[in-house]
Order: structure tokens, then C-alpha cells, then sequence
């Protein structure tokens, strides 16, 4: 087993030094509970809210941010996934999540969908992706000791063909992180639990919780386990669950041959053809 924890925080809008000493402490406590992977939500380094200051804020990856966590994490033995923004060349920025560990940076990922839709209606400072950021366009997934990690950001999760993709290159679990607004709650949660289901994965989520500026983010983190084989149904259970207001850190004992145990009993990856795909791939292009 694989004891993960999940750290939601209510950011300081471009305030990374106060965002780092919180995410210090609980990555700390956080090792000396025994975790071997702690997941801090979108955005935390810097907050969601930042408007232009995002050009002023963001960092190269790797690079301060992704040393610090590495130091620490080299010190404790921990495994620290986080949002950023990330520098490009002048002008370009991307969402990120970055992976570090005890042997340093692991990787990347660059959100791949950038939303912008009704429920960016909510105020200022709400999804200012596309605004922002430009869109990644790779899907890595990335070894380490404790298993083959892949990445989501928010919306990616809302695709169910990175999560397949990232499934089918061999992830052992899959994190998820974002930013989620309140109004997203009743929606974000069951696509959650059917990323896990459908790909019979762990999936690891956190979200950023309590108010920033005029955006109230819903919390409610969880852990999915890939599933039950005594019960043969995958996505099941629940490991753990944030509360959906206030701060705070939420282990769960994670089972890293859950996939290989009800994957036989549910063999949806098994059942899959490449003309599914390939007729996606056809009709999706004739639609663009």
C-alpha cells in the first residue's frame, strides 16, 4: 500500500512565499505521517486570480519552485505534485503541474484544455486560461519509485480521452488537479469517479478550496481506488474524502495493484478497439 495525501488550500493571490511556508508545513506533516506522494491543487503557487501578474509570477519548470520542492523532497522522501504557472519563451505561459521527488524534478504536465464557458460568469479572476495560457499538446506519463504517474489539470479531466490516453501509455494512477469553482461541484465530482470507473485506475483529486477574490472554490478532494474485485466493479471505493470548506490535509492507503486486480473481473481495457479511434479521429475531423 501507498499512503497519498491530498492538500487543499485557499491560495494568496500572488503571494508565492506566504503559498510555499503553507505548502511546507503540510508536506512536512504530511511525511512524518508516512505519505510517499502529497497533491496540492491548480494554480496553489500562485493563486487563480493574478490577471497580468501571472507574467510577473510564473517560472520556468524546472526551475526556483521546482528546486525548493526537490530539496525538500530529497530531505523527506516525498513525492510533490503542485500547480504553477509556467514561463515559456517571453509572452507564452502555461498552466502547469510539476512532479518532483526524491531524486529531483520527474516532469511536467501543460493543461491541455483551457476552458471558457457559462460558469466562467462568476466573476473576475474565473478561468482566465485562454486569456493567459497557451494549451499543451503532449501527454507524458512519468516513472517513479512509487509507480507510473500521469497528470490532469482541471478540464483535462473533463476529456476522457487523456485520461484513456494516459491509461493506455501504462499509468499506474492518474492525479488530478484544478481549480474548481463552486457552481462546477454537482458536475466535477461524478466525471471524477468515471475517469476512475472507465479506466479502472486509482485517480488522485484535489481542488482548491474557500474564496479568492470573487471565486469561491467547492474543495471536496478524493481518492478512487481502481476498484473492487471481490465486488468486480471498478472505480470503487472512495479512499478518502476533503471536507468541501476549510483548508485541509486528507490521506488515504492507496493499493498500487488495484488496477491489475479488477481489470480480469472488468476488463473494459481489454474490450476497447482501435476503430473506435480511428472513426473518432474520421468524424472529429470532418467536424473541424
Amino acid at each position: 500500500m501507498i499512503k497519498v495525501a491530498i492538500g487543499q488550500i485557499t491560495p494568496k493571490t500572488c503571494d508565492k512565499q506566504a503559498n510555499t511556508e503553507k505548502m511546507d508545513k503540510w508536506i512536512q506533516e504530511a511525511a512524518s505521517e508516512g505519505a510517499k506522494l502529497v497533491v496540492f491543487p491548480e494554480l496553489v503557487l500562485t493563486g487563480y486570480n493574478c490577471g497580468d501578474h501571472f507574467f510577473d509570477e510564473a517560472e520556468l519548470i524546472p526551475g526556483p519552485a521546482t528546486q525548493h520542492f526537490s530539496e525538500l523532497a530529497a530531505e523527506l522522501g516525498i513525492y510533490i505534485i503542485w500547480g504553477m504557472p509556467e514561463k515559456s519563451i517571453d509572452g507564452v505561459l502555461y498552466n502547469a503541474a510539476a512532479l518532483v521527488g526524491p531524486e529531483g524534478f520527474v516532469g511536467k504536465w501543460r493543461k491541455n484544455t483551457l476552458p471558457g464557458h457559462a460558469s466562467d460568469t462568476i466573476g473576475p479572476g474565473a478561468f482566465p486560461d485562454r486569456k493567459f495560457f497557451k494549451p499543451g499538446e503532449h501527454a507524458p506519463i512519468y516513472q517513479t519509485a512509487i509507480g507510473k504517474i500521469g497528470l490532469l489539470i482541471c478540464y483535462d479531466i473533463w476529456f476522457p480521452e487523456l485520461a484513456r490516453l494516459l491509461t493506455l501509455k501504462g499509468a499506474d494512477f492518474i492525479v488530478g488537479i484544478s481549480g474548481s469553482p463552486a457552481p462546477e461541484k454537482d458536475i466535477f465530482e461524478p466525471i471524477v469517479k468515471a475517469r476512475a470507473a472507465e479506466n479502472a485506475i486509482n485517480f488522485i483529486y484535489t481542488n482548491l478550496v474557500g474564496k479568492e477574490g470573487n471565486t469561491t472554490y467547492w474543495g471536496g478532494g478524493f481518492v478512487v481506488s481502481a476498484g473492487d474485485p471481490e465486488r468486480k466493479v471498478p472505480g470503487t471505493p472512495i479512499l478518502c474524502k476533503a471536507p468541501y470548506t476549510g483548508e485541509s490535509l486528507t490521506f488515504a492507503e492507496i493499493d498500487p495493484e488495484a488496477a491489475r486486480k479488477i481489470r480480469p473481473a472488468f476488463p473494459v481495457i481489454r474490450d476497447l478497439t482501435t476503430h473506435m479511434y480511428e472513426e473518432l479521429a474520421e468524424v472529429h475531423r470532418v467536424l473541424t
